[in-house]
């Protein structure tokens, strides 16, 4: 072997390797260390890079072979995509080697048998695997990476899946595979190209080209060829003559017909499955999905257990833009029926929209089930289907009213409400009287949430007529009219209906085995446990019904309710930024799923900026709240005086004491009155409005009467089990008897407020404090560079257990429920049942209740909770 062979490097271990001549990289490359890396550094047989033609696979081999490690020889074979036998192969290395093929028994023996005998290590890149399905080959390669020198380690790109026992290579750590949604360009690498390119782009415009290229390398390189901003618009939108020439070329030629025309038919399809395919080809695409997948022709997966599929989004457009794009009619009615026939109605609707079918949409969308409003987008898909079809269909059938109602109450679009309810009695009288009766519930059902939203107390008059008509059959109208009445007790402060309504609600949501009508229901429980400072079990709650729906369901206005509500629950804690990210991340959802609860996402990040003293970023979310609201024409009064309450809080962070009580006061006329009641996730807005008009109180110079306000509050929640509010209440009487110069009494309203908000994991309430007392807070609490969250975990280990006392109130919110309906004379197994925990729960509940109350009977808890005001 002379010194000048392809494998030199290997017959001199220490000489530079010999890399071929196909090695040479384009002149527009950029460096992709992300996927260099791992394929230099690994140790394994098979590096296998599988992916449809354009995504670099070459170049990325390329750029590996030049930078191979000293000692290591390479061998670089163009096998252009071709048919190649394995005699074939043997001969290409034969020759790489500097030997002669031997007449050995069979081309597998004679093959392991060079590379047995190559003199060092060495790398075999194999570029553009045949195309075409070759059993010799695959079966030939398939015997030398299971048994063949641990010397050699095969490269090879391919826009063909090989016949390899690719997961037993996997298993024993064997194979490295890279496939295109790896290879596709990232959005750092597309800036580095762009810059090669010297081309600057705005953000909107690197949005587009990054969203509808999906990272495919060759065809941003054809679009960037002598482009400025203006023409790459234009070729983002209508394509480009050098792609459709490379799609033609390198890609439809020379593919069967049948699997062109499968091609053409999947463009139209936003997704696909097996089973889709075959109806859609009319039986002609049994296997076909098989073979485009092997055949890496552009077919992306889109779950994580390989049943559903797509084209990749710049493929598709360009094929429906070739002269042979099938009529997407027929294709879309295809489909329409088939996603109907499997319950499927979103997608049913949204075919037979694309196949200009809007009767046939409209009646499939009278089949759209109540609760699939709370999945993914559906309610955004709803009212743009309201916009396509004609607006006479949406109302033609009281099913299709109702279901309009409902949705637009999602979005919070009131106003829009009022005309289904106009539409809905349009059909009154009805032919008898049970469906006279059943219209009227479902007005009255719609009307009651509708009231909810805007706080008007007539909700529960009409929710509770709509509750003694509805039957079995409408049990989700049901569900919601106890949302309704669960949130409007909130409203008002009586704490035991709403746990008896969300209890109900949720009964009914299990029975008919609705999770996400649970879940939704959830959320107003957790809130409830909040209300009366029972956090840990309300975190409890909150991450079982995160773990309930975690394989169930992907996207939903109700996931995006939950971590708006985890975010709340962090705060709370002084996690910030865990609260940063959970209300982030449920901003998003429910703003993609069209939910009106992303205004909460909104208010949250403003408080935590409040909070941290970022005022220019907390005003930036308190106007995108208002502006997002104003968008979705969401109407002033479901928004305005949560809106003016915040500010308010931002006013007083600041100082501007004059201007939040002025806006404190407009807070304070818009439902003092009566007329209103407090807005649903703000329950507690008007004893809140109470607390920080004695804040204001205070610190104009007035602390005694900040004292008399807060101590009539303090009195005022704990009868009302609003416990949590009581804790933050007692933080600020503390802080107004040290300005009022009772320091003793002060610090020792401080110690029980700390002792309460380290039991209950409340750290919110110390923010203001250590703002404006921080030495006194120091002196108290101590102050050793810790957060605030971990300075009150350390008070509540140092602390000993208080002594019990009626201003204390140490029974938790279920003890409270247990004591009340002991006092009823209800057994410990009626309990049990009403409450739907077990015999032994309600005993050891009971049992807790004696020991706090510091008595042994029954009754004798009943008489002592009487004597302390508990009941």
């Amino acid at each position: 072997m002379s010194a000048g062979s392809p494998l030199g490097a290997i017959a001199a271990a220490n000489a530079a390797p010999t890399v071929m001549a196909g090695a040479r990289l384009p002149p527009q490359y950029i460096e992709r260390s992300r996927l260099i890396e791992p394929l230099l550094t690994t140790h394994c047989r098979l590096r296998l890079l599988c992916a449809p033609a354009g995504f670099g696979k070459s170049v990325l081999m390329k750029a590996c072979a030049k930078a191979v490690p000293a000692g290591t020889g390479v061998v670089w074979l163009d096998l252009a995509g071709s048919a190649c036998s394995p005699q074939r192969l043997y001969e290409q290395l034969c020759e790489a080697f500097g030997r002669l093929p031997d007449a050995g028994p069979d081309v597998q023996t004679s093959l392991r048998r060079l590379l047995a005998q190559a003199p060092g290590p060495c790398w075999i890149m194999l570029d553009d695997y045949p195309r075409d399905p070759s059993p010799e080959l695959d079966a030939c390669l398939d015997a030398m990476l299971v048994s063949g020198p641990d010397t050699v380690a095969w490269w090879v790109t391919s826009r063909r899946l090989p016949d390899w026992k690719l997961p037993r290579l996997l298993l024993q750590g064997d194979l490295l595979e890279l496939e295109a949604d790896a290879l596709a360009l990232t959005e750092a690498e597309l800036r580095l190209l762009l810059g090669l390119h010297r081309l600057r782009l705005p953000e909107d415009t690197f949005r587009d080209l990054l969203q509808c290229m999906e990272g495919w390398l060759a065809g941003v390189c054809l679009l960037l060829l002598n482009a400025d901003e203006q023409s790459l618009r234009e070729r983002l939108a209508a394509g480009t003559p050098l792609l459709r020439d490379y799609i033609y070329r390198e890609v439809l030629d020379g593919v069967a017909e049948d699997i062109r025309h499968a091609l053409f038919v999947l463009a139209r399809m936003p997704r696909f499955s097996a089973a889709l395919c075959e109806h859609v080809l009319d039986g002609a695409g049994t296997g076909l999905l098989d073979q485009l997948k092997s055949r890496q022709l552009f077919i992306r997966q889109l779950d994580s257990c390989g049943e559903w599929f797509r084209l990749w989004r710049p493929f598709a457009q360009l094929l429906q833009r070739l002269p042979e794009a099938v009529l997407p009619t027929q294709v879309h009615l295809r489909a329409c029926q088939w996603f109907a026939s499997k319950g499927e109605m979103r997608e049913a609707v949204e075919h037979a929209l694309w196949a200009g079918q809007s009767e046939v949409a409209a009646n499939y969308l009278q089949r759209f089930g109540q609760e699939q409003l709370l999945i993914g987008e559906n309610v955004s898909h709803f009212l743009r289907w309201r916009a396509e079809l004609p607006q006479a269909l949406f109302a033609s059938t009281t099913r299709l009213i109702v279901l309009h109602g409902w949705a637009l109450i999602i979005c919070a679009r009131l106003d829009e409400v009022d005309e289904c309810l106009a539409n809905l009695a349009k059909f009154f009288p009805r032919p008898d009287a049970r469906r006279q009766a059943l219209l009227l519930a479902h007005w009255q059902a719609l009307r009651g949430f509708l009231a909810r939203l805007r706080g008007e107390p007539s909700a529960r008059e009409h929710c509770l007529q709509a509750l003694e008509v509805l039957t079995d059959h409408s049990w989700a109208q049901r569900v919601l009219c106890y949302q309704a009445l669960t949130q409007q007790a909130m409203a008002e402060g009586d704490i035991d209906p709403a746990l008896h309504y969300n209890s109900e609600g949720m009964k009914l949501a299990r029975l008919n085995g609705s999770l996400l009508y649970e879940v939704m229901l959830t959320v107003d429980r957790v809130q409830l446990l909040e209300i009366t400072g029972e956090f840990s079990r309300a975190v409890g709650v909150l991450d079982q019904a995160f773990v309930s729906l975690r394989d169930s369901v992907r996207h939903s206005p109700i996931l995006g309710r939950l971590k708006l509500l985890q975010g709340h629950l962090l705060a709370y804690q002084g996690l910030d930024e865990q609260a940063r990210q959970a209300y982030e991340e449920g901003r998003a959802e429910t703003e993609n799923c069209g939910d009106s609860y992303a205004f909460f996402g909104y208010l949250g990040l403003g408080e935590l900026a409040i909070r941290n003293q970022d005022m220019p970023t907390a005003y930036h979310w308190l106007r995108e709240a208002e502006r997002m609201m104003q968008w979705r024409h969401v109407p002033e009064s479901r928004f305005r005086g949560i809106l003016q309450f915040a500010t308010g809080l931002a006013w007083l962070n600041q100082g501007e004491l004059i201007k939040a009580r002025n806006a404190f006061e407009l807070v304070a006329e818009l439902y003092e009155s009566g007329d209103f009641l407090a807005p649903s996730g703000f329950y507690e807005l008007l004893p809140r409005l109470q607390r920080y008009r004695a804040v204001v109180d205070m610190l104009e110079g007035h602390p005694q009467l900040a004292i008399t306000r807060l101590q009539a509050l303090i009195a005022e929640s704990m009868l009302g089990q609003r416990l949590c509010l009581a804790c933050e209440s007692r933080f600020t009487l503390a802080e107004a008897l040290l300005m009022a110069g009772r320091a003793s009494e002060a610090d020792t309203e401080l110690r029980r407020a700390l002792t309460e908000a380290a039991r209950r994991k409340l750290v919110k309430p110390l923010y203001e404090l250590q703002q404006r007392q921080p030495g006194w807070l120091a002196r108290v609490l101590g102050n050793k560079g810790e957060t605030l969250h971990e300075r009150l975990q350390h008070y509540e280990r140092d602390t000993d257990e208080p002594v019990a006392t009626a201003d204390d109130l140490v029974l938790s919110n279920r003890e409270l429920t247990v004591l009340r309906l002991i006092a009823q004379g209800c057994s410990n197994q009626e309990i049990a049942e009403q409450l739907f925990i077990s015999l032994h729960t309600v005993k050891t509940h009971a049992r807790r209740i004696n020991t706090k109350l510091g008595v042994a009977r029954r009754t004798q808890a009943v008489a002592r909770a009487k004597s302390l005001a508990l009941l």
